[in-house]
């Protein structure tokens, strides 16, 4: 009856190291997969703030360019015009393309914002201006 006890004793003392090592490769794994994810939030965060600040850009530059056809101070819009905005503490490029439709009081107007002077195409806007 002493041996019985003896070996429920030595079970019930803790963990083989075995065991141990393979709860400590679990907990790894688990740790790396939670640092990916968040390093992959990170850049998506990163991601969408320049799409969402291209956007503004580029929906302030169309305004300003109905504004424009609106008080037919030009018309029709400028082709192939560019320039430089500020916006988020960093500068924006755009460049604007303004191409005929089938009604001659109407223009199809591009605006195509990147976040350097020859980068790549952050966001892309087009919309219809009309004479009015």
């Amino acid at each position: 009856m002493g041996a019985i006890r003896y070996k429920q004793a030595q079970r019930a003392g803790g963990f083989t190291l075995v065991e141990t090592m393979f709860a400590l490769v679990i907990f790894a794994i688990g740790a790396l997969a939670a640092l990916n994810m968040a390093t992959e939030q990170l850049r998506s965060t990163s991601i969408l703030e320049t799409r969402y600040f291209a956007q503004q850009v580029a929906s302030n530059r169309m305004a300003e360019v109905h504004l424009e056809a609106r008080n037919q101070t030009v018309w029709p819009p400028v082709d192939e015009f560019s320039g430089e905005m500020e916006m988020a503490g960093m500068q924006w490029f755009w460049e604007q393309q303004v191409l005929e439709t089938v009604t001659p009081d109407l223009r199809e107007v591009t605006i195509r914002v990147r976040d350097t002077a020859e980068g790549q195409v952050v966001v892309e806007l087009s919309s219809y201006v009309g004479r009015r």
